[in-house]
């Protein structure tokens, strides 16, 4: 869904590593996977802020922070704390939220960038329970070929 969702971006590329991988990996392996094959790359890895606020209960959460730069993207009207990382990966944080401009310090350290860029006010459990609850309006969150491959192979239902 997310190749259907993107095929239109060219400046976006999907990665199947996981898919290739005879196990579900953790964050923490695919990551450590991809630096190896794209050292030179400035990879950023992008994530909700639910995601974010549960960071701390991933594994080896502190290296998957250090691995690559993160995009953190909140929803309008969402609160987002840092109060539960430590000292040093609050230090590498970069707050882009509102109209405040892009000031990162000097060092090699990978940042975490808050944004609330995206203005689009939906989550996938949202669509998920429309979906199931058999609210159409779900259509309106997706592309046209995502909801088709949903409704083709009646995904969530």
């Amino acid at each position: 869904m997310l190749c259907l969702a993107t095929q239109r971006d060219r400046d976006v590329t999907i990665s199947r590593i996981e898919l290739e991988m005879p196990e579900r990996p953790y964050s923490v392996e695919t990551l450590s996977r991809i630096t190896e094959e794209l050292p030179d790359d400035d990879l950023f890895f992008v994530m909700g802020a639910d995601s974010w606020m549960d960071i701390t209960t991933w594994r080896e959460w502190e290296r998957v922070l250090a691995l690559t730069n993160h995009i953190v993207v909140t929803r309008p009207g969402t609160e987002i704390g840092t109060g539960h990382v430590t000292n040093e990966i609050r230090e590498r944080i970069v707050d882009l939220r509102g109209d405040k401009e892009c000031t990162e310090g000097s060092g090699t350290q990978k940042r975490i960038y808050l944004t609330d860029a995206v203005q689009y006010d939906t989550s996938a459990t949202d669509i998920r329970r429309k979906i199931r609850e058999n609210d159409q309006t779900w259509r309106n969150d997706v592309s046209i070929e995502v909801a088709n491959y949903v409704e083709k192979y009646q995904i969530y239902k």
